[in-house]
C-alpha cells in the first residue's frame, strides 16, 4: 500500500502480502521518500514523510536505532515495526550479541534514524524530483 506523493527511486522493493492469510501489508504513507535500493519487507509501515535512504534493508520484526532520541524500536510478527513520521533512516550496524562473534568483530546490520525532516532534508529531497 503506497501512499499519495510517495517517491519510490530505482530500485526500491517493497514486499507483498499473498501468504498467509492475515498477514500484515507493507505501507509506505503520504509523501514518504525511498531512496534507491531500499527493501521493505513483512508488514513495515513507514510513516507520512519518512526518508528511508539508499541501500536500507527494513523488515516488520526489525530493530530501528533512534539516535537523535536515544531508544530502540521494534516490530513483531503481530505488530510490525512502524518508522515515525519525518524519521531520516540510512543504514547502520550494531555489533553481534554473541562472546565469540564480539571478538571477532562481526557486526550485524540495522536501520538507524540519523535525524527528523528539516529544510535542508526536503531541500535534497525537492532536487531529486526537480531531476525527473
Amino acid at each position: 500500500q503506497v501512499g499519495e506523493g510517495v517517491h519510490l527511486s530505482a530500485a526500491v522493493q517493497v514486499g507483498g502480502v499473498l501468504e498467509p492469510a492475515g498477514a500484515h501489508p507493507v505501507i509506505v504513507e503520504d509523501g514518504a521518500f525511498v531512496g534507491g535500493g531500499a527493501g521493505l519487507y513483512e508488514g513495515v509501515t513507514v510513516s507520512c514523510g519518512a526518508v528511508i535512504g539508499a541501500g536500507t534493508i527494513i523488515t516488520g520484526p526489525s530493530r530501528l536505532l533512534d539516535l537523535v532520541n536515544e531508544r530502540e524500536l521494534r516490530g513483531t510478527p503481530e505488530a510490525p515495526l512502524v518508522v515515525p513520521p519525518d524519521a531520516v533512516v540510512v543504514p547502520g550496524t550494531r555489533p553481534a550479541s554473541s562472546g565469540w562473534a564480539q571478538a571477532q568483530g562481526v557486526a550485524v546490520t540495522v536501520p538507524v534514524i540519523v535525524k527528523y525532516r528539516d529544510a535542508g532534508t526536503d531541500a535534497r529531497v525537492a532536487l531529486e524530483d526537480a531531476l525527473r
